[in-house]
């Protein structure tokens, strides 16, 4: 998806007349930085730019692309703007790694600004769901059922679950509360069963 979003690559209709404007263009917006937007737009939904300044801070003279996992938005502003993000290479480790502050684009005079592109969604502001967020229960629901086929090959297609009562039959009472007991053991919170386990073999003996 992101190899046909990106396409032949950024072009311009009035290129032609504009050669000079245009090839700023190409060369603020590489083939590499277009491709890592449109793969980040896709698998997470938004993406960064990093936009670096003149010293004077009247011309952009590069642009590099920075991957959403990276970046945390800072908590806004009176008027609902976010002014600024903050960027660590491991968020799980902050100690290490501590967060960077970088104001976002339009709202400073520093040299380094960061552009979020991220597509408009009605209730979300800091972060963006993908566009393929209906689907991810379902993704879920094929690797389960992959686990659990896998599983069956490799155990010949054999029960994966037996229960055993040994020592005669048990009474009404006993069974009823025999029947609880392996009903907590094999459902899930929900109450559907987890047929993935690798457990193949289960005994309750009846004491």
């Amino acid at each position: 998806m992101a190899r046909l979003i990106y396409g032949k690559g950024l072009s311009a209709l009035n290129a032609s007349r504009k050669t000079q404007e245009y090839a700023q263009l190409r060369s603020l917006f590489t083939p590499e930085v277009l491709r890592a937007t449109c793969q980040g737009l896709k698998m997470l939904g938004d993406h960064y730019l990093q936009c670096i300044y003149n010293k004077n801070h009247t011309k952009i003279e590069k642009v590099h692309f920075i991957t959403a996992n990276l970046v945390r938005p800072e908590k806004c502003n009176k008027d609902g703007e976010i002014e600024g993000y903050y960027y660590c290479d491991n968020w799980e480790d902050t100690k290490k790694y501590k967060p960077m502050r970088i104001p976002a684009f339009g709202t400073s005079n520093e040299r380094i600004e960061l552009l979020r592109i991220m597509p408009y969604s009605v209730g979300f502001k800091y972060f963006a769901p993908v566009d393929y967020q209906g689907c991810l229960p379902y993704t879920v629901l094929e690797e389960e059922i992959a686990d659990y086929l896998i599983n069956e090959v490799q155990n010949h297609f054999s029960g994966t679950k037996v229960i055993n009562f040994n020592n005669g039959e048990p009474t009404a009472e006993q069974k009823k509360e025999l029947k609880r007991r392996v009903h907590n053991k094999l459902a899930g919170s929900q109450g559907r069963k987890q047929l993935y386990h690798s457990i193949r073999t289960l005994r309750i003996e009846r004491q």
